[in-house]
């Protein structure tokens, strides 16, 4: 007769695993929501290019934060670099033989300029729709589309 084998999944390494998972799954969401780079945007918007944070302004007076572009294009991947724009998940490019696909700006980056626009924008209520069609000019050969983009996933 042999001996049982003794099994190497116990309930500690069980609750090890468990533990892990949980925190990887956190971290990944807040990564995905932008969570970090929300919290150090007053840090890191003074040393936006000009035409990074014009981009930014562009897209919080739209009230869209979706838009469709040039996949290669330097503003977007420079964004993206800063975790200022991120592509949706499973997303690539949409239309392969122009090389377009879709940028987001992370839901709590989103969330952390409407709370606070002052810090980044200088305008007032009248000037906005002048600054918006300004703006939408200056962007209009770069940016294909700008959409209201993917519904904020909530817990529930």
């Amino acid at each position: 007769m042999s001996k049982k084998r003794k099994s190497l999944w116990d309930d500690a390494t069980l609750e090890k695993y468990l533990t892990a998972a949980e925190q990887l799954a956190r971290k990944s969401a807040s990564e995905q929501n932008g969570e970090q780079i929300a919290e150090n945007l007053e840090n890191l918007w003074p040393r936006l290019e000009d035409e990074e944070r014009h981009f930014i302004e562009f897209l919080y007076l739209s009230e869209k934060r979706t838009a469709v572009a040039l996949y290669e294009d330097g503003l977007f991947s420079g964004l993206m670099s800063k975790g200022l724009l991120q592509t949706p998940p499973g997303v690539g490019t949409l239309f392969m033989q122009y090389l377009q696909t879709t940028y987001s700006v992370p839901v709590a980056v989103w969330n952390f300029l409407h709370d606070r626009p002052d810090l980044f924008f200088s305008h007032n209520e009248k000037g906005k729709g002048r600054r918006l069609e300004e703006l939408t000019r200056h962007f209009k050969d770069r940016v294909d589309a700008v959409l209201q983009g993917p519904a904020p996933e909530t817990d529930v």
